[in-house]
């Protein structure tokens, strides 16, 4: 499913009446459609006493701009159904969008009952509460008197316990990159129109939306999108057409050779974890790679399905390899970086690169910070080294050290980065974090929506190696296996919450993978 940033809403509202014919009023006519059939979705409307009081009715709180005016259709369609149905006005109405003083003026005919918010005293009958006051035109922190009326909201829905619902975005979340303003409420549904908003899918913004529901807009906007850059869902839907079953004939030559380099004397199950992954991920042959010192104990502990050599006696280790991952568990000794480098020189196969192999790189690239803070995408990353066309797995403090940059700038540029890394170096980027994207040289970006809190445990990044290099061994493409490597990977541990909210281990989580797979195949 694709995922819109508020750049993308705007332009689709411009270039939708221009290229579809398709006026601005007709989708919010739309628009305001959807949240009513959402509200339904979710309650008998001809029932809303909710055990208080036989005239209870739905409030709509909307602000004087496009966002509020899709509130103002929603209540004169409820109104017209028999719904009860009151609005609260935010703002300055002689200073309203065009469209709201158009639907404003159909709802005052209708003889809706309308008020200024802060005229508005009824909290005790009111069994929801929808929210309009901005949508996606949030710029920087919310104002005070915005603060304000949200703390009104808040405190009367301690009082009187009414759900509580938003139109397109909460007010003060970031509709691209879901930080919150000072004063955002959490909210128990938000409708969301065309597609999911991006800053729904990025914490905070994710905690704070509820159930989120996505109304159409009844044109087909995706066509104005084609020349933009696309950041789409992570789900069942998109790994069922990317896993592909096996051939009557296919046997471990067929379902690849996948070699495992990493390891020292202080980490010595990192790498087993990858390998083990990549086992379960169907690879046909794996190799282990450790430092000599380490390999007598490898060789005791891992599984009998895995080869086991040593990094120190094997000149030729790479003939015949679909497939090399480096890093897990491989140490940051000084002379980690000329091994990473001989491997980059030397191998002309697939790599994935992780972990301290990430490390020994170094920076590879800088951001500009001016140009991140105002927006300009197409200058904000300056590539200072050139990688192999690759799958580089980074964690965010990974990332920070290979663009030299501090976290907290990464988490709220989150997406915009990923995507500027891996379009400057034309590498896939598995940027693992909550939640996980896979940035492709394309532009192109994908986010995870599943996975839980049990994942946070030592080891489940090497198991993700492992799996993304055990389909790349299968014949798979380095996006599509960084795509269905992270799908399963979730999918899996998912299961074992079923059970287990936290607790279980990665080698849990891989032992699993085969049951997603199945899933994903039918089976």
């Amino acid at each position: 499913m694709q995922i819109l940033t508020t750049e993308d809403a705007r332009y689709i509202d411009q270039e939708v009446p221009k290229q579809l014919g398709v006026s601005l009023e007709i989708l919010m006519e739309n628009a305001g459609r959807g949240i009513v059939d959402a509200l339904w979705g979710q309650y008998d409307l001809f029932s809303l006493d909710n055990a208080r009081s036989i005239n209870s009715f739905v409030l709509f709180i909307c602000g004087t701009g496009n966002n509020g005016a899709d509130g103002l259709v929603a209540a004169r369609h409820l109104l017209e159904q028999g719904v009860p149905v009151q609005i609260a006005l935010v703002g300055d109405t002689s200073k309203c969008s065009d469209l709201f003083a158009v639907q404003l003026k159909r709802c005052e005919a209708m003889g809706c009952i309308i008020d200024m918010f802060d005229d508005f005293n009824d909290w005790s009958n009111v069994a929801i509460v929808v929210e309009g006051i901005m949508g996606t035109g949030l710029a920087g922190r919310l104002r005070d008197t915005t603060i304000d009326i949200l703390h009104v909201i808040d405190t009367m829905r301690s009082q009187y316990n009414f759900d509580l619902w938003a139109i397109d975005v909460p007010a003060g979340v970031d509709a691209t990159a879901g930080q919150i303003s000072e004063g955002t409420l959490s909210y128990d549904y938000t409708v969301t129109f065309g597609a999911i908003k991006q800053g729904l899918l990025l914490y905070p913004g994710k905690a704070i939306g509820g159930t989120v529901i996505v109304a159409p807009l009844g044109a087909p906007w995706q066509q104005v999108l084609v020349n933009r850059d696309s950041t789409i869902t992570i789900d069942s839907d998109l790994a069922e057409t990317l896993i592909n079953y096996r051939v009557p004939m296919a046997h471990k030559g067929v379902n690849g050779n996948t070699l495992i380099i990493g390891g020292s004397s202080d980490m010595v199950g990192a790498p087993m974890l990858a390998a083990e992954a990549a086992v379960h991920s169907g690879a046909g042959k794996v190799t282990l790679c450790v430092p000599e010192i380490i390999k007598r104990a490898v060789q005791g502990r891992i599984i009998p399905e895995v080869m086991v050599t040593s990094i120190n006696e094997n000149h030729s280790i790479y003939e015949g390899r679909q497939v090399v991952a480096i890093g897990p568990g491989l140490g940051r000794t000084i002379d980690i970086p000329d091994l990473v480098n001989h491997v980059i020189d030397c191998y002309e196969g697939a790599l994935v690169i992780d972990a301290d192999a990430l490390y020994a790189l170094g920076h590879v690239g800088s951001v500009d910070k001016d140009a991140l803070r105002d927006g300009k995408v197409e200058s904000i990353y300056k590539m200072e080294r050139q990688l192999p066309y690759c799958v580089m797995t980074p964690h965010l403090g990974e990332f920070s050290r290979l663009i030299d940059l501090p976290i907290k700038w990464i988490e709220r540029h989150y997406i915009t980065l990923a995507r500027a890394f891996a379009k400057a170096h034309q590498v896939v980027l598995v940027l693992k974090g909550i939640p996980s994207v896979v940035a492709l040289p394309d532009g192109t970006v994908y986010v995870n929506t599943i996975g839980n809190t049990g994942m946070g445990t030592g080891g489940m990044g090497d198991v993700l190696t492992g799996v993304i290099a055990g389909f790349i061994s299968q014949g798979y493409s380095l996006q599509d296996s960084a795509i269905l490597g992270v799908y399963v990977h979730s999918r899996s541990a998912d299961i074992l919450s079923d059970t287990k909210t936290w607790g279980y281990t990665p080698s849990d989580v891989s032992t699993s993978i085969g049951c997603v797979i199945s899933e994903l195949l039918g089976e």
